[in-house]
This record gives structure tokens, C-alpha cells and sequence, in this order.
């Protein structure tokens, strides 16, 4: 037992460090390179594109706040006809990328398009209407894609809020607007902040928007440098910049969450009961509601649908989109299952063995999910071109840039799983006499399958979506789905994107789905 036990923290050790070392290569090649390098970035690219990042991240930062706070405000603290479908229907957002709405809009306010038809017949001068390329026409589209992360743990937080606060405070005459910001807004900051940076997070990452709309961020100077300049060595020091970026946003929210830790007293929990509304509010709130999936998700799903079904009738349902369909479904299939199979060992042994190394080797290989999917694939190609330049233009690349990317999914998903599971009947296992491999395979494995099932699930709908690596790491000629919907909507070609991106928001509705079986089924009402 002692060796299958050595053996599992060597295979987990070698893992992290597959995982680790792309970021490492680029920390060290941005690291060595020299001051004039950096000069000239800074006055070609960081110039623009740093202040450019700061001010989307505000934007969106509040953007996010307003919407996601109010639904989660609305749902949680009022009773209404129909609550209990739209409380699911706000995470609908989550399913589009940001490339793919932002190309449905910019195919509604294409000249000619949509809403430049009813801006004329409304103002007349279709010269004067708001430009979706632009600072706010980004913010917008980012904010609508990322609010569901900030509406999901403020609405979490807010159900796990103790009523007896409430009662205490209004006895002591306190009014109703200092008790909403001093014991909702006040006990709700903690999962507020936590939505707010993984949105803000999903922003710096992002790509596709910030591309099709022309806005210059660190993710489309990365790709320009690797891929129009051929300067891995100005993407590496990009790149470190968006990693300390990242890393001092990340800091931040542990700083400002830990300032208003705090725990509720577990003896006489009482939640608070919604407030039934009549039919002016309920149309009100209703109202608010619909105003936001509109935009978010029910006009550009509508948009696709029409623009796809014109595409089918065009020819565009075609051998060659068949091949793009079946070589998305085998590198995310593929990319899924590698990152399932290496996460066990680390899941494993963080769950079963803590202790510091176990612990050391888990966060090792979850550090890629925090990155932008440019600086992976920039680390990659500097690893390979460093040590393994025979591997340059293989797919393997590619499902690296997946797995490194999505692997801390499945781990987590795994993690979780062995959690909930007693340890007596791997004991027992054990004292019958079967080793490790042995117990996992006919005790474990069969209680936490639906665990890693469900992490396989997310996995692969993450990297059918990923656009940037996939960009940067693909073999020659080789399309995914992402890819077209880039190509087709850079060269204005909406009804040929509009498949691909369909499907695409098709299948970023599985986990989504998964979640809701996951916390119980609306009532459809």
C-alpha cells in the first residue's frame, strides 16, 4: 500500500508540473527579456492597451454589480407569479460566449441591419446612432455575458441570510434603507465580491468581444504579437503583465472578502420570507426581468435561429461544416476525457491525504484556469520551442492548452465528490486486503462517477468554446466551431457564423441544465 501510495503523489507531482511548467516558461522568458523590449511595448502596445483594460474592467465591474445584485435583490426578497422560472432563466446569459453575442449585435447593427431600420424610422439620422465598436458597446456586451456570476452568489448569500438580524434591527427603530445597506448589502459582500472578480476575471480573459469589436485589450496584443509580429518574447512580457494583472485582482478580492468574514449563529436559523407583491409590482418586476434576458439572451438567440435557417437554406448545412462540427466534438471530447483521467490523482490525494504537499500539488494544477487562454498558449509554444520543437503544429498542443486550461474543473468536481463519500468503506476495503487501485476502481470510482461525469460535461463545453488558444494552437486547416464563428463574423459574413454559433449556445446549455437538475427543477408557473 505504502508504494501504490508513493507512486499516486509521483504520477500527481509530474502532472502539476506538466501543468505549471508553460506558466513558469512564460514568467521566465518575460522576465529575461531586455529593457528595450519593454520600452517598445510600452510605447506600441501598453500605453493603449493597459489603460484600455483598466477602465473595462470598472465599467463592467459596475455594470455587473447593478444588474446582478438587482435580480438576485428581486428574486430572493419578493414573492410573484412566475419567480420561480425567471430565477432560472438569469443564468441563461452564461451559456452565449462573448464572441458569439457580440457578433449577434454587431450583425443587428450592421448597416442595413435591423436596428439601423428602425433607428431611421424612429430618429431619421442613422449617422447619429450609438456604435456597438466602442468602449461602452464592449462594456455592455461583457457585462451582459458575466452578471450571472455576480446575480448566482449574491442570491446564494442572500438566501443564507439569518431573518432574527432584521427583526433586531427594526425593534431598535432602525430604518428600512440603513437596514437593507448595514444587514443585507453588509452580509451579502462576501459573495458579491467573490462574483464580481470571477466576472471580472472572465473580462480579462476574454478575447473574441474585444477582437470583433476592435477595442485593443492584452489578450488581442498577445495574439498580435505571437501571430502578426512572430515576437514570442513581446507576448511573453504581454503576457506576464495580464498574469500579475490577474494575480493582484485575485489578491484584492481575498483582501477585501476577508475584511467582512463573519458567521451567522446556527442555533434558530430563520430565512427570510419573500414579500408577496400584487399584479402593478408583479408586472414591474416581470418587466425588469425581461428587459434584461432580452438583451442578454432572448434577442440574440432569436437572431441566430433566423440567420441560421437562412443559412440552411442557402447551403451552408454543408460537408464542411459537418467536418468543423466532428473536429470540435473530438479535440473538446478528447481535451475532456485527458483532463477527467489526470485529475484524479491530486483530487485524490487532496481529499484522502491532506497535507502540505497533496495540498501544494492541487493548487499546482488548478493554477490555469485563473489565466487567459493567450498567455497558456503562449507558454506552450515557448516550452515547445524550447524543448520539444518537434512537436510544433500537433494537436497535442492544442489539447495541452485544454487541459492545462479546464483540468481545475474536473478537479474540483472530483474533489467534491470523494468529499462526500465515507471513508469506512474504503477502510474496509483496505483491511480485506485491496490496495489503493484496487478500492478505487470497485469502491470509489462507482459512488463518484456522476461527479466526474459532470465535470467531463463542463469541461468539454469550455473547450468547444474556447476561441484564443484554439486560434493560437491548432494545426494548419484545422476549424472548430469557435474558429468559423471568428472567421465568418471578421469578414461580415453573419448568416454562414450563425450556425456554428448556434450550436455553440446549444451546447453551453448542458451545464447549465445540469446545474438546475443539480439544486431542483423550477416550477414552470
Amino acid at each position: 500500500m505504502k508504494t501504490n501510495f508513493s507512486y499516486l503523489h509521483i504520477f500527481a507531482i509530474g502532472i502539476a508540473a506538466v501543468v505549471a511548467i508553460p506558466i513558469i516558461f512564460t514568467l521566465f522568458s518575460a522576465l529575461t527579456v531586455e529593457l528595450e523590449l519593454w520600452k517598445r511595448l510600452y510605447d506600441t502596445r501598453l500605453k493603449v492597451i493597459l489603460p484600455n483594460t483598466i477602465k473595462l474592467l470598472i465599467s463592467v465591474g459596475i455594470l455587473t454589480l447593478l444588474i446582478g445584485v438587482t435580480t438576485a435583490w428581486i428574486v430572493t426578497r419578493y414573492d410573484f407569479a412566475g419567480k420561480k422560472t425567471w430565477e432560472w432563466m438569469l443564468i441563461l446569459p452564461l451559456a452565449i460566449p462573448g464572441y458569439v453575442l457580440a457578433y449577434a449585435y454587431a450583425s443587428i447593427m450592421a448597416p442595413g441591419g435591423l436596428a439601423q431600420n428602425i433607428w431611421s424610422s424612429v430618429f431619421g439620422d442613422v449617422s447619429k446612432m450609438p456604435s456597438l465598436y466602442s468602449f461602452w458597446g464592449v462594456s455592455l456586451i461583457l457585462s451582459l455575458v458575466n452578471y450571472p456570476y455576480v446575480y448566482l452568489l449574491t442570491k446564494a448569500s442572500l438566501l443564507n441570510q439569518n431573518v432574527k438580524y432584521h427583526e433586531a434591527a427594526r425593534v431598535m427603530g432602525v430604518s428600512k434603507y440603513k437596514r437593507l445597506w448595514s444587514i443585507n448589502i453588509h452580509m451579502a459582500y462576501p459573495g458579491i465580491i467573490a462574483g464580481l472578480a470571477l466576472a471580472l476575471m472572465e473580462v480579462m480573459a476574454d478575447f473574441g468581444t474585444v477582437a470583433l469589436l476592435r477595442y485593443p485589450t492584452f489578450t488581442e496584443a498577445i495574439y498580435r504579437q505571437m501571430t502578426a509580429r512572430f515576437d514570442p518574447s513581446g507576448a511573453a512580457a504581454l503576457a506576464f503583465v495580464l498574469v500579475a494583472i490577474t494575480f493582484l485582482l485575485m489578491s484584492l478580492e481575498r483582501y477585501f472578502r476577508g475584511k467582512r468574514l463573519f458567521e451567522q449563529t446556527k442555533s434558530g436559523f430563520k430565512s427570510q420570507m419573500p414579500k408577496k407583491l400584487n399584479f402593478r409590482r408583479t408586472i414591474v418586476m416581470t418587466a425588469v426581468i425581461l428587459f434584461i434576458l432580452g438583451f442578454a439572451f432572448f434577442v440574440p438567440v432569436a437572431v441566430l435561429i433566423n440567420m441560421a435557417l437562412a443559412a440552411i437554406a442557402k447551403g451552408g448545412l454543408d460537408s464542411r461544416f459537418i467536418e468543423f462540427t466532428l473536429n470540435t466534438i473530438f479535440v473538446s471530447a478528447a481535451g475532456a476525457t485527458i483532463a477527467s483521467i489526470l485529475a484524479v490523482p491530486a483530487a485524490y490525494l487532496h481529499a484522502r491525504r491532506p497535507g502540505i504537499l497533496s495540498r501544494a500539488v492541487y493548487y499546482a494544477s488548478s493554477l490555469g484556469y485563473s489565466l487567459p487562454g493567450p498567455v497558456i498558449a503562449v507558454g506552450i509554444l515557448l516550452t515547445v520551442a524550447a524543448l520539444f520543437n518537434w512537436l510544433y503544429g500537433s494537436i497535442l498542443l492544442l489539447l495541452m492548452a485544454y487541459v492545462v486550461r479546464f483540468m481545475p474543473i474536473s478537479l474540483q468536481s472530483q474533489d467534491s465528490s470523494i468529499s462526500m463519500v465515507s471513508r469506512s468503506m474504503e477502510d474496509a476495503s483496505r483491511t480485506l486486503g485491496a490496495g489503493t487501485w484496487k478500492t478505487f476502481k470497485n469502491i470509489l470510482f462507482p459512488l463518484i462517477r456522476r461527479g466526474i461525469l459532470a465535470g467531463w460535461v463542463v469541461v468539454f463545453v469550455d473547450c468547444m468554446k474556447e476561441l484564443p488558444a484554439t486560434m493560437m494552437l491548432r494545426p494548419l486547416a484545422f476549424d472548430t466551431l469557435a474558429v468559423r464563428v471568428w472567421v465568418e463574423a471578421s469578414e461580415s459574413l453573419w448568416d454562414m457564423a450563425a450556425l456554428p454559433a448556434l450550436l455553440i449556445v446549444l451546447a453551453g446549455l448542458i451545464p447549465l441544465i445540469i446545474i438546475i437538475k443539480k439544486n431542483g427543477s423550477p416550477k414552470w408557473c
